[in-house]
């Protein structure tokens, strides 16, 4: 299921990811072909379809669950509430990858011998390079999260992407940049692997639209304090940041820079909004600071008067007890609403399919939200589900609006400006458009 990408989530997805899903189907841990539990169930509609999910429980990713449990409860309720894949439930099985890509691999290997059945595990950027390889090789839908550049013009059959990679969010945020007039720009940027993975993107927006990069700033996550890199940031005199980090460091940090001088316009990849972020940040800047000089740049425009965001707020509500609350942070948030979205396309195309092995659904998986002349437009699995079973080919239409894919199994959405409340509830302030980026080159 989808985590954050741009923090690399097997989220999610993220990649998660959060914001990647990745659907392994049909092979055991010792590589050998079998039928999936829907097939070799016989048509007992007692028996549900498993699905093995890689989140990261444990190490410097755990943060990823939260986005997870947000993409992937609210659709499995979904989903089995319109009556199942195919009559049967599905069931979510998740072990951790404890933050680590040998780790995941192992793990998904070892749970896979005992739940030989439908599989979705996170691809994310540390994961998918580990996790791709295996999935092909055995013919399985892989859709990932991975921020990385190398995977926009792949011709890997198998492999599905819904979120632009971390330079598409890079050169959106400095195309908003350079509309509010900002010319001096520095980075404060975590040392971890998922916050690192997006400041390419970042410094490349930043040469593209001719802003001068003040000061780059890299911190190791949760010292106690970051006076000497404070003081660096302040003598370089920028007129705005662009920043990632977990949580706390950004608390820590932005917390000293508003005693040791003054706040500047914060503006946040992709990867940061969640209450997990927003709210340490809002009770070490002050909420009022927190409205004013605080916005991230984030992957697709939610858009809440639509049918697909509607039902994704409904099954939200329907699930929020498994949920990190607040769970209302979750229904805009642009992670988690495409996450729940991937997870209605792939069932969709095992219904298309009538199979959920790997092989047989996988040309599906592009039909299900490619657009047509008489194509049926649907917003949510039931509504799927009922055209298929009479005949019709669909369009799915998700939370974040098409989710048409290209001859390389990507997708390049516009960007939303957001800002938020303390429980990190978004409001849309500005939209940065595909045209824009490509104008300039992403």
């Amino acid at each position: 299921m989808q985590l954050r990408r741009s923090r690399h989530l097997i989220t999610a997805g993220a990649v998660l990811s959060v914001t990647g899903l990745a659907v392994l189907t049909g092979a055991s841990a010792a590589g050998a072909q079998v039928r999936s539990s829907v097939q070799a169930a016989g048509g007992d509609c007692s028996k549900p379809v498993q699905t093995i999910a890689g989140v990261a429980f444990t190490g410097n990713e755990s943060f990823q669950i939260g986005y997870f449990d947000a993409g992937t409860y609210p659709a499995v309720h979904e989903i089995n509430a319109a009556g199942g894949i195919m009559c049967h439930k599905l069931q979510v099985i998740t072990y951790d990858t404890k933050s680590d890509p040998a780790d995941a691999l192992t793990s998904f290997e070892r749970v896979y011998a005992l739940h030989q059945s439908v599989s979705w595990t996170g691809g994310d950027t540390l994961t998918t390079p580990t996790l791709l390889p295996v999935a092909t090789r055995y013919k399985l839908p892989f859709v990932s999260a991975s921020g990385a550049s190398i995977y926009n013009t792949t011709s890997n059959p198998y492999f599905y992407r819904y979120s632009p990679p971390d330079a598409a969010n890079g050169v959106a945020m400095s195309l908003y940049a350079q509309r509010k007039g900002y010319k001096r720009i520095a980075t404060v940027f975590g040392t971890d692997a998922g916050s690192q993975g997006d400041l390419p993107g970042v410094l490349n927006g930043i040469k593209k639209t001719g802003a001068k990069l003040v000061s780059q700033i890299n911190i190791v996550p949760d010292q106690p304090n970051y006076r000497t890199d404070v003081e660096r940031l302040l003598s370089a005199k920028p007129q705005a940041i662009m920043t990632e980090s977990d949580g706390n460091t950004a608390a820590t940090f932005f917390s000293e820079l508003r005693q040791l001088g003054k706040l500047v316009p914060i503006i946040g990849t992709s990867g940061v909004p969640s209450a997990s972020y927003i709210s340490p940040l809002s009770k070490a800047i002050g909420e009022s600071n927190l409205k004013k000089d605080f916005t991230a740049v984030v992957i697709g425009v939610p858009n809440a008067t639509t049918q697909a965001y509607k039902a994704y707020a409904a099954d939200c509500r329907a699930t929020k007890s498994q949920l990190q609350a607040p769970w209302q942070q979750w229904v805009g948030n642009v992670y988690t609403l495409n996450g729940y979205s991937e997870d209605i396309v792939i069932a969709l195309a095992m219904d298309w399919a009538h199979s959920t092995v790997g092989a047989d659904f996988n040309k599906f998986i592009p039909m299900v939200t490619q657009p047509g002349k008489n194509k049926v437009k649907v917003y949510n699995y039931a509504e799927g589900v009922a055209a298929l079973k009479k005949g019709k080919a669909i369009e799915y239409i998700g939370g974040l609006g098409p989710m048409t894919l290209n001859k390389y199994h990507n997708t390049f959405p516009d960007q939303a400006v957001q800002t938020f409340t303390p429980n990190a509830t978004a409001t849309t302030v500005g939209v940065v458009t595909t045209a824009q980026m490509e104008k300039i080159g992403i």
